[in-house]
């Protein structure tokens, strides 16, 4: 029995977008401000820092947010 017996098809698809889109918004924001934070005073320039801290930070949120959405379906 899925947690997501009440939702069609269609709603869950929009909600897995939903998620992975909002996941990966919070994550570049996260990483470009602790890229700042943390880069900016050693790289001498904030915006590369806060660029890298972005680009990487992205990374494994969306795997992250894929996984747990294919086990709360699971589930």
């Amino acid at each position: 029995m899925s947690a997501l017996n009440a939702f069609d098809g269609q709603q869950i698809q929009a909600i897995v977008i939903l998620w992975i889109l909002l996941g990966g918004l919070v994550g570049v924001l996260a990483g470009a401000v602790s890229g700042m934070l943390i880069g900016g005073k050693n790289l001498g320039d904030y915006k590369l820092a806060a660029m890298m801290g972005g680009m990487y930070a992205a990374m494994p949120v969306i795997p992250g947010v894929v996984l747990g959405t294919i086990i709360l379906v699971l589930i």
